[in-house]
């Protein structure tokens, strides 16, 4: 029904000049180059899981995963309450965060979509914030939970 995939462009670039300045200083310094070596392995392997962030609806559940799935949530459409664009502040930063109104899965940007479900709220960061609620509301009619509305 939906899927969309936002790329973490700055928090790529910012992973891979880690990689690149590491590997440099451990050249320069032979007696560090363990340690730094396995603080660039380290910063290798984030990439995968934090680099992007794919977003899915469909008439069962909403699914949030970063990178290649390992870290993702998932809410059933059932327990969703209300869906609505909002603007993040600047310093909610990007990745996993734990707000005052509840988690935030962001890779990139602002704007996001506050989901309130059974249980609490839930920020998903989106270049497309009216795009993922307009699914979310399908999904939610497709689930009985709302009537069907033309404009859906």
């Amino acid at each position: 029904m939906y899927s969309h995939t936002q790329t973490g462009w700055m928090t790529l670039a910012a992973l891979l000049g880690a990689v690149v300045a590491i590997g440099a200083a451990a050249e320069a310094e032979p007696e560090a180059k363990i340690p730094l070596m396995l603080t660039m392995a380290f910063l290798v392997l984030m990439l995968p899981l934090f680099g992007w962030l794919t977003v899915t609806v469909d008439e069962e559940a909403v699914t949030a995963r970063f990178g290649v799935g390992l870290i993702r949530r998932r809410i059933k459409i059932k327990d969703i309450l209300s869906a609505a664009p909002v603007r993040n502040k600047w310093y909610n930063g990007w990745g996993v965060r734990m707000l005052d109104t509840g988690w935030m899965y962001n890779v990139s940007g602002l704007d996001a979509v506050e989901i309130e479900y059974q249980g609490g709220k839930f920020r998903i960061g989106t270049d497309e914030p009216e795009e993922l609620v307009r699914a979310l509301r399908r999904g939610m009619e497709l689930g009985g939970r709302l009537p069907i509305s033309p404009s859906a």
